[in-house]
C-alpha cells in the first residue's frame, strides 16, 4: 500500500543537526516537506540516551558555541565555550522549535529503502506504508559504519571501536591501548590517562593538539574568520607550524611537516598527560598474541582493552549506491558540491562533507540551497537549468580546500575548508537568485 502525499511534498531523512538545517531552509522557503526520524525525538547522535550514540559521558562539542551554532541562532549566552552534549541537545530542540519544523516530523519511522519511482521517490519504512515523494534529502548522517582494521594473530584481548565508549568505568585499573590520532581518540586516551592502570597510544603518525584558548579567546573563533583564500591559506600554515614547534618542544610525536597539513585535535590534556609520563606513545599495531600487542618498533604490551578510534566508512543502508553516483571500491559517492548526484533528479545529500571546523553552519547552507534550486525549478527554470548542466557535467569541481593540501586526501575526500566550500555555495545561491 502507497500512503498518499501531496503531489510537491519532499521527504527528508533524519532529525539531527543536518536534518534541522534542511528543514529549517524547506520551512523558510515554503516547501512542503516532512522529516522521518527513526528515534523518538530530534538529535541525532547528541541524543545520548539512543543506542546508536556514539556520544560518552563526557562528550562536548569541539568547537566554540560561537562557532558551532547555527547562522543566525547563537547558543545561549548562558552556555559555557565548549557545552556538554545535554546542552547541545537542549540547544538542537530550541532551534526546531524556533524554525517551526516539530510539526513536520515523523518519529519512531525507520527508513527501510529509498527508491525511484519514475519522477518521484518512493520510500519504505518499517511497519507502515510506502510513501511516495516529489524528492529526497538524506541527512541521516553517514558515520554509522564503524572502521574496524583488522590485526593478525589469535588473541583473548577486548576489542573496542570508539562507538562503543561511553564512560571511564570501562577503563578503570585496566591496561588500556587506543588507536588512531582524531578527536575520539583524544578523547579517550585522556580519560583512560586518568583512570586506567596504563595508557598506551598508537598511531600510523604523528598529530597536532590544538589548544581551546589562544589570547584568551576561542582559538578557533580567530581561524574561522571571513578572509580572502590565500590569507586563510597563510593563516593555515603559520597556525600549524606553530602547533608542529609546540607539540615537539612538549616531546609528543608530530607529523613530517612538508606541504600536507594534518586536522589537529583539540585539547591541551592530551599535552598535559603525555608529558607527565600517563600516555605512552607507540608506533603501529603488528599483531595481537594471547594478551599482548606488538607494534612495528619491536616492543609489545600486555593489554586488556582496545579501543580503535578508527573512524568510520560512509554508508547509506537504505538507498542503492548506484543513485548516489557511487562506484564500487570508492570510498564516497561523486556529488556535485558535495550535495547533487549528477543523474538522479530531486535526490540531495546534506552532511557528506567533512570541513575544517564546525559543521552546522554549512549543513544550514547546503540546505539553502538545495531549497532555492527548487524554488527556481518553478519561479526561474533558466537558473536550475543552469545547476543541472553543472551537476551534470561530470567535469572537474572547483577547489574547496583554498589551495591547502591536507594530509593523505585519498583517506580523506570529504575534507573541505569552510569559508571556502560556503563561498562557492553562497555563489550558487545568489545566481539562483
Amino acid at each position: 500500500m502507497i500512503a498518499n502525499q501531496p503531489a510537491e511534498t519532499f521527504c527528508i531523512i533524519g532529525a539531527g543537526a543536518a536534518g534541522l538545517a534542511v528543514a529549517k531552509a524547506f520551512k523558510t522557503a515554503g516547501l512542503t516537506f516532512e522529516v522521518l526520524e527513526s528515534a523518538s525525538g530530534i538529535g541525532g547522535i547528541w541524543d545520548a540516551s539512543r543506542a546508536d550514540s556514539p556520544v560518552s559521558r563526557n562528550t562536548h562539542v569541539i568547537a566554540s558555541k560561537s562557532v558551532q551554532a547555527y547562522p543566525d541562532f547563537p547558543m545561549p549566552a548562558s552556555y559555557p565555550d565548549y557545552p556538554n552534549h545535554s546542552l547541545v541537545l537542549d540547544y538542537l530542540r530550541d532551534y526546531a522549535h524556533s524554525a517551526g519544523i516539530l510539526p513536520h516530523m515523523r518519529f519512531n519511522t525507520s527508513v527501510l529503502q529509498v527508491e525511484p519511482a519514475g519522477p518521484r521517490w518512493r520510500v519504505r519504512v518499517e511497519g507502515g506504508p510506502e510513501r511516495e515523494y516529489a524528492g529526497v534529502v538524506l541527512a541521516s548522517g553517514h558515520d554509522r559504519t564503524p572502521r574496524i582494521p583488522e590485526f593478525p594473530g589469535q588473541h583473548s584481548i577486548e576489542v573496542l571501536h570508539s562507538k562503543s565508549y561511553k564512560s571511564p568505568a570501562q577503563l578503570m585499573n585496566k591496561r588500556v591501548l587506543v588507536v588512531g590520532a582524531g578527536q575520539s581518540a583524544a578523547d579517550i586516551l585522556c580519560e583512560s590517562a586518568m583512570n586506567a592502570a596504563r595508557t598506551f597510544h598508537s598511531t600510523r603518525r604523528g598529530f597536532f593538539c590544538m589548544p581551546k584558548y589562544l589570547m584568551g579567546r576561542p582559538t578557533d573563533t580567530m581561524l574561522q574568520a571571513k578572509a580572502p583564500s590565500f590569507l586563510r591559506r597563510l593563516s593555515y600554515y603559520l597556525f600549524f607550524r606553530f602547533l608542529w614547534r609546540r607539540s615537539r618542544g612538549l616531546g609528543m610525536p608530530v607529523p613530517v611537516m612538508k606541504q600536507d597539513l594534518v586536522i589537529p585535535v583539540l585539547g591541551d590534556q592530551l599535552h598535559h598527560h603525555y608529558t607527565h609520563g600517563d600516555i605512552v606513545h607507540k608506533g603501529n599495531v603488528r599483531r595481537l598474541e594471547g594478551d599482548r600487542v606488538y607494534f612495528d618498533d619491536g616492543t609489545d604490551e600486555q593489554i586488556d582493552v582496545v579501543f580503535l578510534a578508527t573512524g568510520y566508512l560512509p554508508s547509506y543502508p537504505y538507498i542503492d549506491r548506484k543513485h548516489l553516483n557511487w562506484a564500487e571500491g570508492d570510498n564516497r559517492p561523486s556529488l556535485f558540491m558535495h550535495i547533487f548526484p549528477p543523474e538522479a533528479d530531486n535526490l540531495f545529500v546534506v552532511g557528506m562533507v567533512r570541513p575544517v571546523g564546525s559543521h552546522w553552519d554549512v549543513y544550514e547552507y547546503q540546505g539553502r540551497l538545495i531549497a532555492a534550486y527548487l524554488r527556481a525549478r518553478q519561479q526561474a527554470p533558466d537558473r536550475a537549468r543552469r545547476l543541472d548542466d553543472l551537476r551534470r557535467s561530470r567535469g572537474p569541481q572547483s577547489d574547496f580546500r583554498a589551495g591547502i593540501r591536507f594530509y593523505n586526501p585519498a583517506d580523506y575526500p570529504l575534507v573541505v575548508e569552510k569559508q571556502e566550500y560556503v563561498n562557492h555555495v553562497k555563489g550558487h545561491l545568489r545566481k539562483l537568485g
